[in-house]
């Protein structure tokens, strides 16, 4: 049986992963018209938001859980936690050299 950090890490993943393609859909759905460009900012803003919260979080259950026996949801919890941080990470130093590139 899984720790409590290693299935928190894993939930987290899972909870991230849902949301993001939430949003791919969301994107998809207002890239074709199917509905309105405001209600799509708003709910898009919210589910980013809700993605980096979330990734950011399972990835620190998931450092919390290295130490727990391996599973699979312990493994895939850490790779999926992992990548989803790093893009988290990348996105804000983009994001950053933009800015300072704009000034």
């Amino acid at each position: 049986m899984t720790s409590s950090h290693s299935k928190k890490g894993f939930q987290f993943a899972i909870i991230t992963i849902v949301t993001f393609l939430l949003f791919l859909l969301l994107q998809f759905l207002a890239a074709n018209e199917k509905i309105s460009l405001d209600f799509y900012r708003y709910v898009s803003g919210f589910l980013m938001i809700l993605v980096f919260v979330s990734s950011i979080i399972g990835f620190v259950f998931s450092m919390k859980g290295l130490k727990d026996p391996n599973s699979v949801k312990k493994i895939f919890g850490i790779i999926a936690n992992s990548i989803l941080f790093l893009l988290f990470v990348v996105t804000v130093v983009m994001r950053y050299i933009d800015f300072k590139n704009a000034l």
